[in-house]
Protein backbone atom coordinates (compact mmCIF):
# COMPACT_ATOMS: atom_id res chain seq x y z
CA UNK A 1 0.00 0.00 0.00
CA UNK A 2 1.20 3.57 -0.70
CA UNK A 3 0.79 6.28 1.95
CA UNK A 4 -1.54 7.91 -0.76
CA UNK A 5 -4.54 7.65 -2.44
CA UNK A 6 -7.12 9.16 -3.92
CA UNK A 7 -10.31 6.60 -3.04
CA UNK A 8 -10.61 4.56 -0.14
CA UNK A 9 -13.91 2.29 0.13
CA UNK A 10 -14.12 0.08 3.46
CA UNK A 11 -15.75 -3.14 2.89
CA UNK A 12 -15.82 -5.60 -0.16
CA UNK A 13 -19.49 -6.18 0.43
CA UNK A 14 -21.66 -6.27 -2.99
CA UNK A 15 -22.07 -2.74 -2.18
CA UNK A 16 -18.25 -1.82 -1.90
CA UNK A 17 -17.36 -4.16 -4.49
CA UNK A 18 -19.96 -1.98 -6.94
CA UNK A 19 -18.86 0.82 -6.14
CA UNK A 20 -15.21 -0.17 -6.69
CA UNK A 21 -15.88 -1.21 -10.25
CA UNK A 22 -18.03 1.80 -11.24
CA UNK A 23 -14.85 4.04 -10.09
CA UNK A 24 -12.84 2.09 -11.72
CA UNK A 25 -10.98 3.09 -14.97
CA UNK A 26 -10.93 6.29 -13.98
CA UNK A 27 -7.60 7.57 -13.75
CA UNK A 28 -8.12 7.32 -9.86
CA UNK A 29 -5.95 5.78 -7.52
CA UNK A 30 -8.62 3.54 -5.44
CA UNK A 31 -7.86 0.99 -2.69
CA UNK A 32 -10.60 -1.64 -1.24
CA UNK A 33 -10.28 -2.22 2.36
CA UNK A 34 -11.80 -5.75 3.73
CA UNK A 35 -11.41 -6.80 7.08
CA UNK A 36 -12.28 -10.55 6.30
CA UNK A 37 -10.32 -12.58 4.56
CA UNK A 38 -12.09 -12.47 0.75
CA UNK A 39 -14.58 -10.42 -0.38
CA UNK A 40 -18.60 -10.95 0.28
CA UNK A 41 -18.70 -12.83 3.58
CA UNK A 42 -21.38 -11.29 5.51
CA UNK A 43 -24.78 -9.72 4.20
CA UNK A 44 -23.69 -10.26 0.68
CA UNK A 45 -23.62 -13.61 0.58
CA UNK A 46 -26.22 -14.33 3.77
CA UNK A 47 -29.43 -13.89 1.93
CA UNK A 48 -31.90 -14.83 -0.23
CA UNK A 49 -30.62 -13.67 -3.55
CA UNK A 50 -33.67 -12.17 -4.79
CA UNK A 51 -33.81 -9.56 -7.17
CA UNK A 52 -36.36 -7.47 -5.85
CA UNK A 53 -38.96 -5.40 -7.68
CA UNK A 54 -39.61 -2.24 -5.54
CA UNK A 55 -42.67 -3.06 -4.22
CA UNK A 56 -42.50 -2.40 -0.26
CA UNK A 57 -40.90 0.71 0.52
CA UNK A 58 -42.03 4.04 0.66
CA UNK A 59 -42.64 6.18 -2.37
CA UNK A 60 -39.71 7.96 -3.81
CA UNK A 61 -37.64 6.36 -0.80
CA UNK A 62 -33.91 5.92 -2.15
CA UNK A 63 -34.40 2.03 -1.40
CA UNK A 64 -37.41 2.20 -4.30
CA UNK A 65 -35.95 4.63 -6.31
CA UNK A 66 -32.45 2.29 -6.06
CA UNK A 67 -34.28 -1.31 -6.23
CA UNK A 68 -36.34 -0.27 -9.41
CA UNK A 69 -33.10 1.18 -11.12
CA UNK A 70 -31.26 -1.75 -9.76
CA UNK A 71 -33.32 -4.25 -11.20
CA UNK A 72 -32.96 -3.14 -14.75
CA UNK A 73 -28.93 -3.02 -14.60
CA UNK A 74 -28.99 -6.33 -12.59
CA UNK A 75 -30.69 -8.03 -15.55
CA UNK A 76 -28.49 -6.76 -17.95
CA UNK A 77 -25.51 -7.15 -16.43
CA UNK A 78 -26.74 -10.98 -15.93
CA UNK A 79 -27.82 -11.09 -19.88
CA UNK A 80 -24.24 -9.93 -21.08
CA UNK A 81 -21.91 -11.52 -18.62
CA UNK A 82 -23.27 -14.85 -17.81
CA UNK A 83 -24.23 -14.27 -14.45
CA UNK A 84 -26.74 -16.78 -13.40
CA UNK A 85 -30.31 -15.78 -13.03
CA UNK A 86 -34.13 -16.69 -13.54
CA UNK A 87 -36.39 -13.85 -14.10
CA UNK A 88 -38.83 -16.40 -12.45
CA UNK A 89 -41.46 -13.94 -10.89
CA UNK A 90 -43.12 -13.96 -7.66
CA UNK A 91 -46.70 -14.59 -5.89
CA UNK A 92 -47.13 -12.90 -2.67
CA UNK A 93 -50.81 -14.31 -0.89
CA UNK A 94 -53.00 -13.62 1.51
CA UNK A 95 -54.26 -16.53 3.26
CA UNK A 96 -57.20 -14.56 5.19
CA UNK A 97 -59.71 -12.25 5.28
CA UNK A 98 -57.04 -9.93 7.18
CA UNK A 99 -54.40 -10.45 5.21
CA UNK A 100 -56.54 -10.00 1.91
CA UNK A 101 -57.22 -6.11 3.12
CA UNK A 102 -53.16 -5.96 3.67
CA UNK A 103 -52.64 -7.49 0.25
CA UNK A 104 -54.77 -5.05 -1.23
CA UNK A 105 -52.69 -1.86 0.28
CA UNK A 106 -49.67 -3.56 -0.99
CA UNK A 107 -50.62 -4.00 -4.31
CA UNK A 108 -51.79 -0.09 -4.58
CA UNK A 109 -48.51 0.95 -2.69
CA UNK A 110 -46.38 -1.07 -5.60
CA UNK A 111 -48.40 0.22 -8.25
CA UNK A 112 -47.71 3.89 -6.57
CA UNK A 113 -44.63 3.00 -7.09
CA UNK A 114 -43.88 2.01 -10.09
CA UNK A 115 -43.55 -1.39 -10.01
CA UNK A 116 -44.82 -3.77 -12.50
CA UNK A 117 -47.90 -5.85 -10.89
CA UNK A 118 -51.03 -7.49 -11.10
CA UNK A 119 -53.61 -9.35 -9.42
CA UNK A 120 -54.61 -12.82 -10.49
CA UNK A 121 -57.65 -15.23 -10.35
CA UNK A 122 -57.77 -18.22 -8.72
CA UNK A 123 -57.77 -19.86 -11.85
CA UNK A 124 -54.32 -18.17 -12.66
CA UNK A 125 -52.88 -18.92 -9.51
CA UNK A 126 -53.88 -22.49 -9.44
CA UNK A 127 -52.69 -22.98 -13.15
CA UNK A 128 -49.54 -21.26 -12.38
CA UNK A 129 -48.81 -22.76 -8.76
CA UNK A 130 -50.87 -25.70 -8.61
CA UNK A 131 -49.98 -26.47 -4.43
CA UNK A 132 -50.59 -22.98 -3.11
CA UNK A 133 -53.59 -21.70 -1.06
CA UNK A 134 -54.74 -19.13 -0.05
CA UNK A 135 -57.34 -16.05 -1.06
CA UNK A 136 -55.99 -13.61 -2.98
CA UNK A 137 -52.72 -13.04 -4.80
CA UNK A 138 -50.68 -10.84 -7.09
CA UNK A 139 -47.80 -11.52 -9.48
CA UNK A 140 -44.62 -9.45 -9.89
CA UNK A 141 -43.15 -10.70 -13.24
CA UNK A 142 -39.73 -8.94 -12.24
CA UNK A 143 -39.09 -10.08 -9.32
CA UNK A 144 -36.27 -13.22 -9.75
CA UNK A 145 -33.26 -14.75 -7.94
CA UNK A 146 -29.23 -14.32 -8.55
CA UNK A 147 -25.74 -16.20 -7.97
CA UNK A 148 -24.88 -13.98 -5.68
CA UNK A 149 -21.64 -15.61 -5.25
CA UNK A 150 -21.12 -14.73 -9.12
CA UNK A 151 -22.04 -11.73 -8.93
CA UNK A 152 -19.57 -10.29 -5.88
CA UNK A 153 -16.81 -12.11 -7.87
CA UNK A 154 -17.49 -10.74 -11.15
CA UNK A 155 -17.58 -7.04 -9.54
CA UNK A 156 -14.41 -8.18 -7.78
CA UNK A 157 -12.71 -8.70 -11.39
CA UNK A 158 -13.73 -6.19 -12.66
CA UNK A 159 -12.58 -3.94 -10.32
CA UNK A 160 -9.37 -5.55 -10.00
CA UNK A 161 -8.78 -5.63 -13.76
CA UNK A 162 -9.15 -2.07 -13.84
CA UNK A 163 -6.43 -1.52 -10.78
CA UNK A 164 -8.42 -0.66 -7.86
CA UNK A 165 -5.70 -2.41 -4.94
CA UNK A 166 -7.76 -5.48 -3.46
CA UNK A 167 -6.46 -5.60 0.38
CA UNK A 168 -7.82 -7.49 2.88
CA UNK A 169 -7.57 -8.82 6.67
CA UNK A 170 -7.46 -5.13 6.69
CA UNK A 171 -9.28 -3.51 9.35
CA UNK A 172 -10.26 0.45 9.53
CA UNK A 173 -9.13 1.27 13.02
CA UNK A 174 -9.02 4.94 12.80
CA UNK A 175 -10.30 7.77 10.57
CA UNK A 176 -9.66 11.49 10.99
CA UNK A 177 -9.69 14.34 8.85
CA UNK A 178 -6.57 16.09 8.46
CA UNK A 179 -6.10 19.22 5.69
CA UNK A 180 -7.01 18.39 2.43
CA UNK A 181 -7.63 14.19 3.36
CA UNK A 182 -8.35 11.66 5.58
CA UNK A 183 -5.73 9.82 7.58
CA UNK A 184 -7.03 6.20 8.00
CA UNK A 185 -5.59 3.86 10.56
CA UNK A 186 -5.42 0.49 9.69
CA UNK A 187 -4.19 -3.11 11.44
CA UNK A 188 -3.09 -6.00 9.09
CA UNK A 189 -1.70 -9.15 10.50
CA UNK A 190 1.70 -7.57 9.98
CA UNK A 191 1.02 -4.93 12.11
CA UNK A 192 -0.52 -1.37 12.21
CA UNK A 193 -0.37 1.62 9.74
CA UNK A 194 -1.84 4.46 7.94
CA UNK A 195 -2.43 6.01 4.87
CA UNK A 196 -3.80 9.16 3.68
CA UNK A 197 -7.09 9.35 0.80
CA UNK A 198 -8.66 12.78 -0.63
CA UNK A 199 -11.80 10.27 -0.48
CA UNK A 200 -13.26 7.97 1.60
CA UNK A 201 -16.24 5.71 0.54
CA UNK A 202 -18.43 4.13 4.10
CA UNK A 203 -19.77 0.52 2.74
CA UNK A 204 -19.06 -1.58 6.02
CA UNK A 205 -22.03 -2.85 6.39
CA UNK A 206 -22.74 -4.23 9.79
CA UNK A 207 -20.28 -2.14 10.97
CA UNK A 208 -21.02 1.32 8.87
CA UNK A 209 -22.12 3.10 12.55
CA UNK A 210 -18.49 2.56 13.96
CA UNK A 211 -16.89 3.78 11.01
CA UNK A 212 -19.23 6.82 10.81
CA UNK A 213 -18.08 6.98 14.40
CA UNK A 214 -14.20 7.14 13.66
CA UNK A 215 -14.98 10.47 11.31
CA UNK A 216 -16.31 11.78 14.18
CA UNK A 217 -20.02 11.76 13.55
CA UNK A 218 -22.15 11.29 16.51
CA UNK A 219 -23.92 8.19 15.40
CA UNK A 220 -26.88 8.74 18.12
CA UNK A 221 -27.53 11.92 16.99
CA UNK A 222 -27.39 11.42 13.00
CA UNK A 223 -29.57 8.87 14.12
CA UNK A 224 -26.97 6.29 12.08
CA UNK A 225 -27.15 3.22 14.89
CA UNK A 226 -26.89 -0.01 13.39
CA UNK A 227 -29.35 -2.68 14.53
CA UNK A 228 -28.53 -6.44 13.94
CA UNK A 229 -31.10 -8.28 12.71
CA UNK A 230 -30.43 -11.82 12.39
CA UNK A 231 -32.32 -13.58 9.79
CA UNK A 232 -32.54 -17.73 9.84
CA UNK A 233 -33.17 -20.59 6.72
CA UNK A 234 -34.73 -23.47 6.79
CA UNK A 235 -33.75 -26.22 3.94
CA UNK A 236 -36.95 -27.88 2.28
CA UNK A 237 -35.71 -31.27 1.39
CA UNK A 238 -38.02 -34.64 -0.48
CA UNK A 239 -38.03 -32.91 -3.45
CA UNK A 240 -40.24 -30.77 -2.62
CA UNK A 241 -38.50 -28.22 -4.99
CA UNK A 242 -40.59 -29.65 -7.63
CA UNK A 243 -43.38 -28.50 -6.31
CA UNK A 244 -43.48 -24.82 -6.53
CA UNK A 245 -42.03 -22.20 -10.08
CA UNK A 246 -41.52 -19.49 -8.56
CA UNK A 247 -41.28 -17.05 -5.63
CA UNK A 248 -44.19 -17.37 -3.55
CA UNK A 249 -44.31 -14.96 -0.55
CA UNK A 250 -47.44 -14.02 1.99
CA UNK A 251 -48.73 -10.99 3.29
CA UNK A 252 -45.47 -8.68 4.64
CA UNK A 253 -45.00 -8.58 8.95
CA UNK A 254 -43.86 -6.15 10.93
CA UNK A 255 -40.23 -5.66 10.60
CA UNK A 256 -39.98 -7.93 7.56
CA UNK A 257 -41.47 -9.23 4.18
CA UNK A 258 -42.27 -12.64 6.28
CA UNK A 259 -41.00 -15.88 5.70
CA UNK A 260 -41.10 -16.71 2.08
CA UNK A 261 -40.31 -19.48 -0.62
CA UNK A 262 -36.51 -18.97 -1.35
CA UNK A 263 -35.01 -20.46 -4.36
CA UNK A 264 -31.47 -20.35 -6.08
CA UNK A 265 -31.00 -20.69 -9.34
CA UNK A 266 -30.21 -24.58 -9.36
CA UNK A 267 -33.84 -24.13 -7.90
CA UNK A 268 -32.26 -25.35 -4.14
CA UNK A 269 -35.06 -24.88 -2.10
CA UNK A 270 -35.33 -23.00 1.31
CA UNK A 271 -37.92 -21.03 3.48
CA UNK A 272 -37.15 -18.19 5.58
CA UNK A 273 -35.84 -16.31 6.53
CA UNK A 274 -37.13 -16.07 10.36
CA UNK A 275 -36.04 -12.85 11.47
CA UNK A 276 -35.31 -10.99 15.10
CA UNK A 277 -32.57 -8.76 16.65
CA UNK A 278 -29.63 -9.64 18.36
CA UNK A 279 -26.81 -8.26 20.07
CA UNK A 280 -23.83 -10.22 18.98
CA UNK A 281 -22.92 -11.34 15.09
CA UNK A 282 -23.18 -15.37 15.41
CA UNK A 283 -24.47 -17.06 12.37
CA UNK A 284 -25.70 -19.93 14.30
CA UNK A 285 -29.35 -21.11 13.77
CA UNK A 286 -31.54 -21.44 16.71
CA UNK A 287 -33.89 -24.38 16.05
CA UNK A 288 -36.02 -23.62 19.13
CA UNK A 289 -37.57 -21.13 16.77
CA UNK A 290 -38.83 -23.35 14.11
CA UNK A 291 -42.86 -23.11 15.52
CA UNK A 292 -42.21 -19.51 14.28
CA UNK A 293 -41.98 -20.64 10.76
CA UNK A 294 -44.51 -23.24 11.10
CA UNK A 295 -47.30 -21.06 12.16
CA UNK A 296 -46.41 -18.44 9.72
CA UNK A 297 -48.73 -17.51 6.66
CA UNK A 298 -46.03 -19.11 4.21
CA UNK A 299 -46.43 -22.84 5.51
CA UNK A 300 -50.12 -22.30 5.65
CA UNK A 301 -49.96 -21.33 1.71
CA UNK A 302 -48.23 -23.97 1.03
CA UNK A 303 -49.37 -27.29 2.82
CA UNK A 304 -47.32 -29.66 0.85
CA UNK A 305 -44.57 -28.79 2.88
CA UNK A 306 -44.75 -30.65 6.02
CA UNK A 307 -43.14 -30.35 9.41
CA UNK A 308 -40.68 -33.21 8.14
CA UNK A 309 -38.89 -31.57 5.10
CA UNK A 310 -37.42 -28.89 6.96
CA UNK A 311 -33.98 -28.70 8.39
CA UNK A 312 -32.29 -25.58 9.72
CA UNK A 313 -30.05 -24.34 7.21
CA UNK A 314 -28.23 -20.88 6.86
CA UNK A 315 -28.79 -17.57 8.81
CA UNK A 316 -27.31 -13.77 8.04
CA UNK A 317 -27.77 -10.46 9.55
CA UNK A 318 -28.86 -7.28 8.21
CA UNK A 319 -27.71 -3.98 9.34
CA UNK A 320 -30.57 -2.41 9.75
CA UNK A 321 -31.38 1.27 11.00
CA UNK A 322 -35.20 0.14 11.94
CA UNK A 323 -34.34 -0.99 15.50
CA UNK A 324 -37.38 -3.23 17.08
CA UNK A 325 -40.61 -1.82 16.34
CA UNK A 326 -39.26 1.00 14.66
CA UNK A 327 -41.23 2.62 11.37
CA UNK A 328 -39.59 2.57 8.01
CA UNK A 329 -35.94 3.74 7.79
CA UNK A 330 -34.32 4.58 4.66
CA UNK A 331 -30.82 4.02 2.76
CA UNK A 332 -27.93 6.43 3.97
CA UNK A 333 -26.00 7.41 0.94
CA UNK A 334 -24.97 10.73 1.87
CA UNK A 335 -21.87 12.69 0.96
CA UNK A 336 -21.07 14.53 4.99
CA UNK A 337 -20.41 17.67 3.41
CA UNK A 338 -22.59 19.59 5.90
CA UNK A 339 -20.84 17.56 8.93
CA UNK A 340 -17.41 19.31 7.98
CA UNK A 341 -16.42 16.01 6.39
CA UNK A 342 -15.94 16.97 2.98
CA UNK A 343 -15.11 13.96 0.70
CA UNK A 344 -16.74 11.15 2.66
CA UNK A 345 -19.34 9.51 1.33
CA UNK A 346 -21.13 7.26 3.82
CA UNK A 347 -23.17 4.11 3.32
CA UNK A 348 -25.42 3.21 6.60
CA UNK A 349 -28.09 0.75 6.73
CA UNK A 350 -27.86 -0.78 3.10
CA UNK A 351 -29.91 -3.48 3.80
CA UNK A 352 -32.81 -5.32 1.86
CA UNK A 353 -32.74 -4.69 -0.92
CA UNK A 354 -29.28 -3.87 -1.27
CA UNK A 355 -28.44 -6.63 -3.05
CA UNK A 356 -30.73 -5.23 -5.66
CA UNK A 357 -30.25 -2.01 -5.84
CA UNK A 358 -26.12 -2.43 -5.69
CA UNK A 359 -25.22 -1.25 -9.32
CA UNK A 360 -27.80 1.87 -9.01
CA UNK A 361 -26.30 3.02 -5.85
CA UNK A 362 -22.62 1.99 -7.23
CA UNK A 363 -23.72 4.71 -10.19
CA UNK A 364 -25.24 7.27 -7.24
CA UNK A 365 -22.15 7.44 -5.82
CA UNK A 366 -20.06 7.65 -8.58
CA UNK A 367 -21.89 11.13 -9.09
CA UNK A 368 -20.91 12.25 -5.77
CA UNK A 369 -17.58 11.40 -6.50
CA UNK A 370 -17.32 13.52 -9.97
CA UNK A 371 -18.49 16.12 -7.98
CA UNK A 372 -16.02 15.84 -5.35
CA UNK A 373 -12.85 14.92 -7.45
Amino acid sequence: MSQMTDITIIGAGVVGLAIASELSGRSHDIFLLEKNEKYGLEQSSRNSEVIHAGIYYEKDSLKTRMCLEGNRLLYDLCEHTGISYRKCGKIIVATDDVEEEELGKLYNKAQDNGASVRMISHQEKARLEPNLKGTTAFFSPTTGIIDSYALVSYLYGRAKMNGVQMVFKTAVTGLERVSDNYNIRVQQPSGESSFKSRVVINCAGLHSDKVSEMAGIHIDEANYKINWCKGEFYSVSGGKNKLVNRLIYPVPMAISIGAHVCLCVNWRLRMGPLLYYVDEINYNVDDSKRNDLLESSIMKALPCIEPVDLEPESSGIMAMLQGEGGSFRDFVVKHEYDRGLPGFINLVGIETPGLTSSLAIAKHVGQMVNEIL
